[in-house]
């Protein structure tokens, strides 16, 4: 079920941009919170996570009831009784207040009017009054919090790339003359004077060569890693560069910002194409064993890179040298795909790596330094969370790779992904089943119960062409009974048990007439999550999920109640 709790999910999300390499440089800065002296006591209210970002309309801004260890959440019902959730503030020039309206399939999130765009070096007020059932008891929550849009930010229209970028051609083995010859002159100049003599003397002596390699080629390799990441070019938006191989796997690309002085963070995003390949990674095989495919696969097209705090520090004898993180923002090549690559920027107020820095530590996301007496810093007043603000930029770069780099399409990556963790474990892959397969003629062995399904499908809508291409597959599927009831449930699920297809005779009554978990039961429930619990077999659905199982979700189980208490459901046998 889907009834993660989104606060958890969310903050897991923060974990994991907190303990990417900007805060790892930013771990040793000295913090200003303060520490609690015992443990506090457990908040039970709601939490509130939502931002304002200049040139767009008011969105997502989502509430949630925090949840009990043994409770679930859902994000298809409003846990609340009323909402009335206003921002204030500067809106076409003029200050005005918009009230926001819930999200149809995610009523916990709430939008404003799509015309009204957030403005930069404004400050947006939100207030929010919401009545909810806390344990049994009817409360009232007034949450508010003011965000403060920066004045000003913008990302470089040029960045910063090592030297190979441009040409591609890292082998293997790097510790050859030949590739010795091939890299830029500076760092040629130095490597050869360094280890060139001696490389050039035994080039023919395999078994020396080896056993210089073996004593030197850490000591090599690192020499030369360094000297390449400081051998840069400059390339512009929108350019097409090489993705970098083998040892240089892990450099950066580098870009800079201008910016005011109430950016305090810059949070980086990437969205990539959905026809792009994956290349390997030395992060993905960190002990040279090479993983399985599936491992290269990322859910959607977007993801969250890393956060960059507002540091600054001496980098030079005697303070002489002073940096910034923010003038030179690194993205480190693994994380590239072919194909474009478009970098988001967002230049934050100081509101969110406080919150991000202290949250993320409460929870453990610190790795090692996490210590759970740091006190989160919120700026919501009434409840828990963040309402912070920000400015977007973007940077396209685009990438490809040459003959000597592995790529993974991302459709295979998907297959192998799900094949591996199981095609009916998540929305993710149960979405991308009959696709895969489709494409595939369902040819791959974990595809025969998706033929006897599509022959189903061809045969209640009358599809000649779909029958012809999915019965060799299913022909051959229909000698193991128990995937074909397997796949009879799940059509039967998802067709809403249609009245022509004698098949689904035995699972309707599974699923709607019987009480108790069953196969087709789990069906039902997994398709109903997938779509919100909308369907008009979901009724039932949420009857059975409820009075079956242990109700571990008080927003869903009101639901049923409801569906229970409606005239001619009464009598249900899935009611209690």
């Amino acid at each position: 079920m889907n009834t993660t709790s989104r606060h958890r999910r969310v903050l897991a999300v923060l974990a994991g941009a907190a303990t990417a390499s900007a805060l790892a440089l930013a771990a040793c800065i000295q913090g200003p919170w303060d520490y609690y002296p015992e443990d506090p006591p457990v908040f039970r209210g709601l939490y509130v996570y939502g931002y304002v970002i200049s040139g767009r309309p008011v969105q997502n801004l989502c509430f949630e009831r925090i949840l009990d260890v043994k409770e679930e959440a859902t994000q298809a019902f409003a846990f609340y009784d009323s909402a009335v959730v206003t921002v204030t503030g500067s809106f076409g020039g003029s200050v005005r207040s918009q009230t926001l309206t819930a999200v149809v399939d995610t009523p916990d999130c709430f939008k404003g009017d799509p015309a009204l765009l957030v403005e930069r070096g404004s400050a947006y007020d939100l207030s929010a009054r919401i009545q909810w059932d806390s344990a049994g008891k009817r409360v009232t929550t007034l949450a508010t919090a003011t965000a403060k849009v920066p004045a000003s930010f913008s990302i470089h229209r040029t960045a910063a790339a090592p030297s190979f970028a441009k040409t591609g051609g890292i082998p293997s083995n790097i510790f050859t003359l030949e590739f010795l010859a091939a890299l830029p002159p500076n760092v040629r100049e130095i490597m050869a004077r360094e280890y060139g003599d001696t490389l050039t003397k035994i080039q023919k002596d395999t078994a020396a060569l080896r056993k210089y390699i073996t004593a030197n080629g850490p000591a090599m390799q690192k020499r030369l890693i360094g000297l390449l990441e400081k051998d840069k070019f400059t390339y512009t938006e929108g350019d097409t560069l090489f993705y970098l191989n083998g040892a240089l796997n892990t450099l950066s690309h580098y870009f800079s910002s201008d910016r005011s002085a109430d950016v305090n963070s810059v949070l980086i995003t990437q969205r990539f194409e959905r026809n792009s390949e994956r290349p390997e990674t030395r992060f993905d095989s960190p002990v040279g064993i090479k993983p399985d495919s599936g491992q290269y696969y990322f859910p959607g097209d977007i993801r969250r890179l890393l956060i960059y705090p507002d540091a600054k520090g001496d980098k030079g004898a005697g303070g002489l040298r002073d940096y910034n993180l923010l003038d030179s923002l690194g993205v480190v090549n693994v994380f590239f795909h072919t194909l474009r690559n478009r970098l988001y920027f967002y230049g934050f107020e100081q509101a969110y790596y406080a919150y991000l820095s202290t949250v993320t530590e409460t929870q453990g996301g610190g790795g090692g330094d996490a210590d759970p007496r740091i006190k989160p810093k919120y700026n919501v007043t009434g409840a828990a969370g963040i309402f912070a603000g920000a400015i977007p930029d973007s940077f396209d770069v685009f990438i490809k790779v040459d003959s000597l780099t592995k790529a993974y399409s991302l459709p295979a990556v998907h297959g192998r992904f799900c094949h591996k963790d199981g095609w009916f474990d998540s929305k993710d892959c149960r979405e991308y089943y009959r696709p895969y397969c489709s494409e595939r003629n369902w040819q791959p062995a974990d595809c025969l119960q998706d033929a006897l399904e599509a022959c189903m499908l061809a045969d209640l809508k009358g599809d000649t062409a779909l029958k012809a291409r999915c019965t060799p597959m299913a022909d051959s599927a229909r000698k193991d009974t128990a995937m074909v009831r397997r796949a009879e449930n799940r059509f039967c699920v998802q067709n809403d048990f249609p009245a022509g297809a004698e098949v689904c005779a035995a699972p309707k009554a599974q699923c709607l007439e019987t009480r108790g978990v069953n196969d087709c039961k789990r069906n039902l429930w997994d398709y109903c999550l997938d779509n919100a619990w909308r369907p008009e077999q979901c009724g039932p659905g949420l009857a059975g999920y409820c009075n079956d199982k242990p109700r571990l979700s008080e927003t869903l189980c009101r639901n049923a109640d409801a569906w229970c208490a409606e005239p001619g459901n009464a009598g249900s046998p899935l009611c209690r």
